[in-house]
Formats: C-alpha cells, structure tokens, sequence
C-alpha cells in the first residue's frame, strides 16, 4: 500500500505542477507557511483535489482507495484535457487568415508551451497505467470506463514517447526585470526608506555631510536584470543546471558615501546611502550537478559546483535585502556557495551535510556576491548610541564588519518526521574566517598589507547551533526553535552566553479568517547568519523579548484585511563586553519598541489588484546617565498596484510616504538636510514600477 500512495500522490502532484500556480484561495486548514502550500493551492485551482464539504483538506487523514481511485482519474483527466486541445491550438493556428503576424506567433508559443510541459510526462503515465491496474474496481464503480482508460494511456504514452525523442539536450528558461525608483522630498525633507537609506536627494556632498531634498526627476534611478536558467534534458545520470545573471542591480562594496550604494546591497547596511545604479555585472549565481543513488540500501544525493542552501531564519537563512524588489532568485533565502550538498536518507529521516566557500565568488567586475557575517564582537545598540539600523557590514571601509567575516563553512541539519503531525530540525554549523577581526571589529591579517591595519585577532570562528519544531493540532499550527552563535579565535571561547534566541506561536486558521500569537526572545550577543526580520529600519533585531500577533480576515473573496503587532521590552542584561570591555547596559525592560502593520488588499479581477497599507514603529527609551532617553517615530504608508499582463508577466507599482521624527532623542537624528527647518524630522516620497517577464 505504501508504493500504491507513492504511486498516487506522484501523479497527482506531478499532474498539478503542469499548470502554473497564481495566488487562489486554498484549505483554510493549510498554513501558509505549510511547504505543500502552493502544490495544493494549485491542484485545487486544477481540479484535482477538492477537500471534503466542510472545505478542508484533513492532510494528516489516511486516504482511502476509492480517494486514491477518484485522484487517478481527475489526474489522467487533467493529462488528457491538455492533449486534446492542442489539435484545437493547431486548427485555430491554421485558419488563422488575417495579417496579425503577432496573433499567429503567441498561438505558437502558447502550442510550444503545451507541447514542452508534456515532454516529461513519461513517468507519470507510467504510474497512472499502474494505478489503473491496481484500482480498476474502484475506478470502474465511479463509472469509469476503465479499458477505454487504459487504451488512452498506451496512445498518450506513444505520444510523448515521441515529444521526448525530439526534445533538445537542455531547457532555457528565467525571468528579465526592468525596476525604477524615483525618491521625492516633502516639505523640504528627504524620505526614509524601510532600508534605512535617504530618498528624494540630490548627491550628497561630502565635504559638509548634508543632502539636498529634490523631487524625483532628480532622484532616479534605473536597473534591469536577465536571468537565464539551463539545465539539462538527460533522463539519465547526473543532472545539471546553471544560472547566469546579468545586470546593474549590483554595485561596489565600497563608495565615497558612508555605505554600500548599490540596490541588492552586499548585508543589506545601507544607513544613509541612497539609491545608486551599478555597473553591469555578469556572473553564475549557480552551476552545479546532482545525483541520486543508494549506499548500502539507503537513499543518497548530492549537489556539487555553486549551489545554495537554507535551514531557519534564527539559524541560516539569508537576509531578503531588497524590500522593494520582487525576485525569487534574490528572495528565496539561500545562502549561495561554491561546494555541496550531500543528503542521506534514513527511512523518513534525512542528513544534510553541506559545506563550501562562502567568499571570492566574484562578477566580472569584481564584485563578491553574499558575503556573509556570522556572530557579533559587541552589543548591536545601547541607548546614547547611535540608531540602530541595518544588517553588518562586510567593508571594513565603512566602519567595520560588526561580526566575523565568514570565508568558508561546514553544517550539518537533521529532519526527523514525528509521525504524521510534526517534524523536528536540528542543525550545527562550523563558520571559519580567514582574516578574522580585531577587538573594534576590523578585519586583521598581518600577512595581507591591503587590509586596513588592525589590532591584534580576536575572533575568526563562530558556531551556530539550535533546532525548529513543527507540530500540527488539526486546525492549530505549533512552531518553536532555538538558536546559538558562540564566538572562537581557534578554539578558544570568545562569545559563549547571551548569545541565544528562542521563539514560539500557534496559528490557527479557518475558511474566513486565521490568527497567529507568538512570543520570542533574541539576546543581545545573539548574530547567527539568519534573517528573523526587522523592527522599522532595525534589521536583525536583537536585545529584545516580548509577543507578536497577526490575523487575517476575508471580508470577501476579492477583499482581505491582514494586521499585526509585536510588543518588545529590552532584555534588561549587562553584558561584559566580548574583549575584556566594561559591561554596558544595553536596552531594559523599562525600554519599550511597538511595531504595527495594516494592509487591505483587493482584487479587482483576475489581472488586476489593488492594496493600501502602512507600518507604525514607537520607540520608548527611558533615560538613564548620560542619556535622556526620548521617543523616537517611524512611519510608512503605502499604496500597491499590481497587473498581470500575461501568465508569464506583470507589473507593479508601489508609491510610499515616509515620516521619521527623532522627537530629539540623542543619536537618532535623520542626516542633515539642507533647508529643513527641524533636524529632528524627516518625509518624503518613493515610487517603485517593476515589469518582470518570465520566459
């Protein structure tokens, strides 16, 4: 029975994947943080799979044969309803007599599609003519023509027998973005974006420090980005694929300004650099081959070459750096390295072993791509310093990489399955740097005089480790982890308390409305390599505990309400610092940060689809020697257009407000402005349009 659901579920899943999936209504008991989530949202668009009457999906209830017999044939239905409309794609084509060359060529484009979708049919046919075999009582009292099944199956295998002969020895697919930001000033004041940087100036002139508020036409900027996805066709051996990346998105890691300036920032720090178009940059964001084969009757695959992996945003996920720009290459989380990924199979169990270089994989003009920074040498924000902004930095030019910059890494993630219901990760990583930082945090190597000079190393390895628990309760959805960088220089312990996280909520979801509360706690030494989100323009936030909670509501099918809230104290530790440093103070439970986001989407019809929102952060520091503490104001609101030319793309637009008010709390000053009558204050204007097509 257990090939017989392999077999079952691998046609309907494959059967669903054939059509693309767009945003639909799904099982209200299905999270959507589920990872069936879109597979299901798109079988159910399909018609494959239509929950039982009260709506729900009830994943975790065994299916029945009549079920497993009902999911074959709407599989073999979808299959043939495919094939028989491309002899009317074929008609329509030929009796086209008019002059619209334009028509007749996305008629053929639209046949080619079709025809490539079905060329790696083969398997699946192969498993429903199995399943028909192994179901044909339950088929046949559904009043299924069985034999007449069969008989379609044998000619529909033929059929794609024959597309498959034909197909090319690889596949060329990807995406080709044109992105615009244009920033302007209000009032005489430049904007703040919810990445920290200035928008409606002018250049800033460096001599003085200040900016100069503009309108838009003198505030934009311009960028594109192709990215082409080959793989190979082979049906046996190893399998290859590569992705080549061309564009301006990228930019130098170091500027005269006081941060990185290209858009897809390096970490993300980009406090008070605007906007800068890059050169064009060539380069292989990926390129490796993987396989699968059985060592001593177990499960084993592995990919080699430059390749990426993730595990959980508080233990190794890379940061989404590019808030205002949507693509999955640079918004799937994966840290990209050049190594491998080595996965065993126990039973239900899995090990992933992955390792690689983590530096030096540079574009055509020399431009490192992800570096990243691991663990921290210092508190990240003590009132009476400066606002605490951004991700670290990996320029030591630009005021010191606040980690250890990692060249090179080791990990290790186990997947346990808990039954039917949950699933437990555990992870453990070794990161190794090869310059190391001194006690600021600078990098040093005294063999390599390029380096900016530095003290003596105190700190080149960091290691992070922790776990993530998945549990379903029917409707209610349990998740929890924890997480721990320590810091070494060898094997010495640098960092090795306060420098944990650990969080957890329940969802619960009906066919109308969800809610999902939470609490977490990230101390104040904590700096895995991980993305867990960001407090207004204070990415990574640490030093904080308290709960969150968001909730959906659709008010109709077109129209749906989201919210949420997050209420953090300080942790309210001193913490000794890393090197010997006198313990500082840091945030306390006296020290309040609220955030709150709204949106309201709606959607017109099927290619259009508005949404208003905003995002309200409130700082409450209380004062303390040498700090008179103040109530600092961040505010966003935005408004959202979106449009789906085709299946294949769209355009986007977003105009946003900003109002930053320091409410003259010390070193949370917006930079200087020219003509702006109140230093404390700043707002202006963004507006972004974004046309991605997919090919």
């Amino acid at each position: 029975m257990n090939k017989t659901l392999k077999y079952a579920l691998g046609a309907v899943l494959t059967a669903g994947i054939i059509a693309p999936a767009f945003g639909q209504d799904n099982f209200p008991d299905v999270p959507d943080n589920h990872w069936a989530y879109e597979a299901l949202a798109t079988m159910k668009k399909d018609g494959l799979l239509v929950g039982y009457p009260d709506g729900l999906f009830r994943g975790n209830r065994p299916a029945s044969r009549y079920e497993l017999a009902v999911a074959v044939h709407a599989a073999y239905m979808h299959m043939k309803n495919i094939t028989d409309g491309l002899q009317t794609q074929i008609d329509e084509i030929k009796g086209n007599k008019g002059p619209d060359l334009k028509e007749i060529q996305d008629a053929i484009a639209a046949l080619q599609a079709d025809v490539n979708n079905m060329k790696g049919w083969g398997a699946d046919i192969d498993n429903l003519k199995k399943m028909a075999d192994q179901f044909q009582k339950e088929l046949a009292s559904l009043g299924v023509d069985v034999e007449g099944l069969k008989k379609d199956l044998a000619d529909l295998a033929k059929r794609v027998g024959v597309l498959e002969a034909h197909r090319l020895p690889i596949d060329v697919h990807g995406d080709a973005s044109l992105f615009m930001l244009a920033g302007g000033s209000a009032s005489h004041r430049m904007g703040l974006t919810v990445d920290g940087r200035p928008v409606g100036v002018a250049d800033k002139i460096f001599a003085g420090g200040t900016y100069v508020p503009v309108g838009m036409t003198q505030d934009t900027n311009v960028f594109h980005e192709l990215g082409m996805r080959i793989s190979g066709n082979n049906e046996t051996g190893p399998k290859w694929h590569a992705t080549l990346v061309t564009g301006n998105l990228l930019g130098p890691e170091t500027t005269a300004g006081p941060g990185p300036s290209p858009y897809t920032s390096q970490s993300g720090n980009n406090v008070g650099s605007p906007f800068t178009e890059g050169p064009t940059s060539v380069y292989f964001q990926d390129f490796a081959v993987n396989f699968d084969t059985s060592i001593i009757g177990q499960g084993f695959s592995a990919e080699l070459g430059r390749t990426g992996y993730s595990i959980d945003p508080y233990i190794f996920q890379r940061p989404d750096v590019t808030p205002y720009f949507q693509n999955d290459r640079w918004d799937n989380g994966k840290w990209m390295f050049d190594g491998g990924i080595v996965g065993f199979h126990f039973g239900g169990a899995k090990l992933d072993v992955f390792a690689g270089r983590q530096s030096n994989r540079r574009t055509t003009n020399n431009i490192d791509l992800q570096p990243m920074i691991a663990g921290t040498v210092a508190r990240r924000y003590t009132p009476g310093g400066g606002r605490p902004t951004g991700l670290p930095n990996p320029d030591p030019a630009v005021g010191g990489v606040g980690g250890v910059p990692i060249d090179q890494h080791l990990g290790l993630n186990l997947s346990i399955p808990l039954t039917q219901n949950g699933k437990l990760d555990l992870a453990y990583i070794w990161l190794e740097s090869n310059t190391g930082v001194d006690a600021a945090g600078n990098l040093t190597d005294n063999a390599n005089p390029s380096l900016p000079a530095g003290g003596p190393r105190v700190a080149n390895r960091v290691e992070v480790f922790g776990g993530d628990l998945k549990w379903n309760f029917g409707s209610i959805v349990f998740d929890g982890g924890y997480a721990q960088s320590n810091v070494k220089n060898g094997d010495t312990n640098v960092v090795n308390r306060d420098n944990f996280a650990w969080h957890a909520q329940a969802a619960y979801d009906t066919s109308r409305w969800g809610v999902q509360v939470g609490y977490r706690e990230i101390m104040p030494l904590f700096g895995a390599p991980g993305d867990w989100g960001r407090i207004g323009m204070w990415w990574n936030p640490t030093d904080i505990r308290g709960p969150q909670a968001s909730a959906h509501l659709n008010l109709s099918d077109q129209l749906k309400l989201t919210a949420t809230g997050e209420w953090y104290t300080g942790v309210d530790r001193d913490v000794p610092g890393a090197f010997g440093a006198a313990a500082s103070p840091g945030l306390n439970s006296d020290d309040h940060i609220n955030r709150y986001t709204a949106e309201l989407g709606y959607r017109l019809n099927e290619a259009w689809n508005v949404s208003v929102g905003a995002e309200w952060v409130d700082w409450d520091l209380k004062a303390r020697p040498g700090f008179a503490g103040g109530k600092p104001r961040e505010r966003w609101y935005n408004v959202g257009l979106g449009y789906n030319l085709s299946d294949m793309a769209r355009l986007s637009f977003l105009w946003q407000f900003s109002y930053y008010n320091a409410a003259g709390t010390f070193g949370f000053k917006p930079p200087t402005q020219s003509g702006n009558g109140d230093p404390d204050k700043a707002g202006g204007n963004l507006l972004t349009a974004q046309l991605t097509v997919k090919f």
